[in-house]
């Protein structure tokens, strides 16, 4: 049977954010961020329709190039906090304003994906995943 804690998330870190593995294909970094929430799509849907102005209000008409600055934007600042465990190559730790900027070159497209992938786990780990993380309080036997 289902139980009711496998569809319970994790609403103050959605909104306050939490430290965030974006998956085994980006290494160890850890990006600590909030959810897309509603201020962000509020966010997004206000800016969008000003950009459309140009286009006679419609925001369907925006190009992608557009769109895509508008989320980086938006991104940058309302959801990603902060940055751990990513250096340059001479081993200098990328700052968050570093990271924020390359959020915004197309060179570094990779490290958005990142980004809203780790958005997009926030709040999602179940308490019964939790609990299966957690170390247990037993000793082993010798």
């Amino acid at each position: 049977m289902a139980k009711l804690s496998m569809f319970k998330q994790n609403s103050r870190a959605l909104k306050e954010g939490e430290w965030v593995s974006p998956g085994e294909e980006y290494g160890d970094l850890e990006i600590q961020t909030r959810g897309l929430t509603d201020t962000y799509f509020d966010a997004q849907a206000a800016r969008q329709r000003r950009a459309a102005v140009g286009f006679n209000g419609n925001v369907d008409k925006l190009p992608l190039a557009i769109r895509r600055a508008i989320n980086l934007d938006l991104l940058i600042e309302h959801v990603v906090l902060d940055v751990r465990n990513l250096e340059h190559d001479d081993g200098r730790k990328v700052t968050f304003d570093e990271f924020t900027q390359m959020l915004r070159d197309p060179d570094y497209a990779e490290l958005a994906t990142a980004c809203f992938a780790a958005a997009s786990l926030v709040g999602k780990r179940r308490a019964v995943d939790l609990e299966d993380a957690a170390p247990s309080s037993e000793r082993p036997s010798v």
